[in-house]
């Protein structure tokens, strides 16, 4: 058993921002804030920009980038691939069980610039919460792939296939910035109407559920200090026994389902907390990985390289950018921007960049 994200997770999903004012500032950022929702209101597009790293044991032999224009029509983002979809499997949720082959929406809807809705089905939908950034001045490499700068040496000459892309847009463009209104979604929250479970694999006799049930259990006892950031839920849905362990702050989730027979099963359970991103930078903040604990283990380093990387995306990465933005990181024609398929939902929402050693 492993903890599983399931939060929207785009690799450059999220941006924090502190704005500090003087006395009396306020009602100029509230006038900003103001002025940019207004803007956007006006914008027919969005635009996601993503790197996909090399990845040699996924068949990935060189890196690239891609940007993915969604269309706004009526205030809705409108993913044809997606719509209509069936369910290839059960969901069972905490109201009813939504049977294989029932019909996903799949449609975004925007109340606001900074408000949105995500249908998966008339019965499961979330809201999605956004701060507005404003980019302009700002550099476009830290905002594209924040912590990348900081972390790898992206200077040297001696770069080959497997990281090209990287290395040609930041020694080309590190010191680009963005044009004036250029702005920046930052998903600042996210909350699922219900909790759902989309995934049941196979019941299998070893290890009983019993046993994963005590080692989750186990896990929460021992966590100390810490077990204020969780919760552990015990429960029963649809005669199946249920235990969860849930990262109230990073929504990173442990669970097993048992049947009668004592039988586990691994499952995808989402749940319905509310996910804040201002919390979750805070947690990673004050749990560290230390690579100097274990230089030799290469998998603790990279347990830490890529707690550096989440670290860097919730201060200053972009779940997606204005059309104005968009156009000046277009503008950088040295690097190939792939265009991405904006029929299909699963990008929009996943993670789609593998990081490698």
């Amino acid at each position: 058993m492993k903890f599983n994200s399931k939060r929207i997770s785009v690799f450059l999903i999220f941006t924090s921002t502190i704005i500090l004012t003087a006395c009396g500032g306020e009602s100029s950022d509230q006038n900003t804030n103001g002025q940019a929702e207004n803007n956007l209101e006006k914008d027919g597009s969005i635009y996601q920009v993503y790197y996909q790293s090399s990845d040699i044991s996924s068949g990935i032999y060189s890196d690239f980038f891609k940007i993915t224009q969604y269309s706004i029509k009526n205030n809705e983002i409108f993913f044809s691939k997606s719509h209509n979809q069936p369910l290839k499997n059960d969901f069972l949720t905490e109201q009813k069980i939504l049977n294989k082959g029932t019909l996903q929406t799949n449609i975004v809807k925007r109340l606001t610039p900074s408000s949105w809705t995500y249908e998966l089905t008339p019965d499961l939908k979330q809201n999605l919460k956004f701060e507005i950034v404003k980019l302009d001045g700002e550099n476009i490499f830290d905002r594209v792939l924040p912590g990348y700068k900081e972390n790898i040496n992206l200077e040297t000459g001696l770069h080959n296939q497997l990281d090209k892309s990287l290395i040609e847009f930041y020694q080309n463009y590190k010191n680009v910035r963005f044009p004036k209104n250029s702005y920046c979604y930052r998903l600042k929250e996210t909350q699922w109407n219900q909790s759902y479970i989309s995934y049941i694999s196979s019941f299998y006799a070893n290890p009983a559920f019993s046993e994963k049930k005590q080692s989750i259990i186990e896990k929460y006892n021992n966590l100390g200090l810490d077990k204020k950031y969780f919760r552990l839920l015990n429960s029963q849905w649809y005669g199946y026994n249920l235990t969860v362990l849930e990262n109230l702050e990073t929504g990173d989730i442990e669970s097993v389902l048992g049947n009668n027979n004592d039988q586990s099963a691994s499952i995808e359970f989402v749940s319905s907390s509310v996910w804040d991103a201002d919390r979750s930078l805070a947690y990673e903040k004050s749990h560290l990985y230390s690579i100097e604990d274990n230089q030799l283990n290469n998998t603790h380093s990279l347990t830490a390289f890529r707690q550096k990387l989440k670290i860097a995306n919730l201060e200053k990465g972009c779940f997606a950018f204005n059309t104005q933005a968009a156009q000046a990181i277009q503008r950088l024609t040295l690097v190939n921007w792939q265009p991405g398929d904006s029929s299909d939902i699963s990008p929009f929402f996943s993670r789609r960049t593998l990081l490698s050693n």
